[in-house]
């Protein structure tokens, strides 16, 4: 009953992916034919956003422990968490550093004309399950999923930080946006991308190359996590990509199954800018501040 009824969750959250896509492509056209506002067409996509934001949010937040499959060429590893020395979590927390001033975002756009507005932490965390509440607003709460992180089978405590700690985008905003200016790209929306910008699945015979994406998807076939192959010249495939709200760090390509799902692919495109979303011009704005600012005492 519970596999049914999420696989029907599945169903509806790629029905509204497609609703938003159609969106995006007249907003796309509106902006050519008229020179509306790009601002104004992002907030009322934003508002879109935000409807089915919570009716996704189950599956996109949930985490799995499922049997590895086997990935072909690449060996598999199933590492089991281990208890924490005490303070040792503070300890890599203070070596990864934290990098919290507002940063710039922007509306991308796709080859196929899907324009996509950038999400803020606060919009990219709507909906959250109960056990994150808190967590995505102050230091100690992000330091707590850290600790979160590593239960769930992510060893943070000893993977290689590329970054430091920075709440303002997540792994699908690093993956397609320079220095994460797309901010919370919804997970829903990475299936567009593979299909507007020109990605092909590797095949078995395609040896994976530094640049290319690599997908995670759960047992409903939902993406819940992106990255980029960072070195594929030794035996196993290593992967940059961020942890939620926290760094970027450098993983084996089914180290973070875990958490993420099984279901591990990578893609390649030839576009001359690779990866990366098309920005739309005069679309910039700041991301809020971080922590952001307690309300008023009544």
């Amino acid at each position: 009953m519970f596999e049914s009824a999420s696989r029907a969750a599945a169903d509806a959250a790629h029905l509204i992916s497609d609703a938003l896509a159609k969106a995006g492509r007249t907003v796309a056209g509106n902006v050519r034919r008229f020179g509306r506002s790009t601002s104004e067409h992002a907030n009322l996509l934003r508002a879109h956003e935000a409807e089915s934001a919570i009716r996704h949010r189950n599956t996109l937040f949930r985490n799995e422990n499922p049997e590895t499959r086997s990935v072909p060429g690449v060996e598999q590893h199933t590492d089991a968490p281990l208890p924490l020395p005490e303070g040792a979590v503070h300890a890599r927390v203070a070596e990864t550093g934290w990098n919290t001033d507002p940063i710039t975002l922007r509306s991308h756009i796709t080859d196929a004309g899907t324009v996509i507005p950038p999400r803020s932490l606060s919009e990219g965390t709507f909906g959250a399950p109960a056990q994150f509440d808190g967590l995505f607003t102050s230091r100690a709460g992000l330091t707590e999923l850290f600790r979160m992180n590593i239960e769930g089978g992510v060893r943070l405590d000893r993977l290689e930080p590329r970054t430091p700690i920075n709440p303002h985008f997540n792994c699908h905003g690093y993956t397609f946006s320079r220095e994460g200016e797309a901010g919370w790209l919804a997970g829903r929306r990475v299936e567009d991308i593979l299909s507007d910008n020109g990605f092909r699945r590797l095949s078995e015979t395609d040896a994976p190359v530094p640049g290319d994406v690599v997908i995670y998807r759960n047992s409903d076939s939902v993406i819940t996590h992106s990255g980029v192959v960072a070195d594929a010249n030794s035996a196993e495939v290593h992967v940059d990509s961020k942890q939620g709200p926290l760094s970027v760090v450098r993983h084996r390509l089914t180290e973070v199954t875990g958490m993420y799902g099984s279901d591990v692919s990578i893609y390649r495109t030839e576009r001359p800018d690779g990866r990366f979303l098309t920005p739309v011009r005069n679309s910039t704005e700041t991301a809020p501040p971080w922590p952001p600012t307690p309300p008023p005492e009544p």
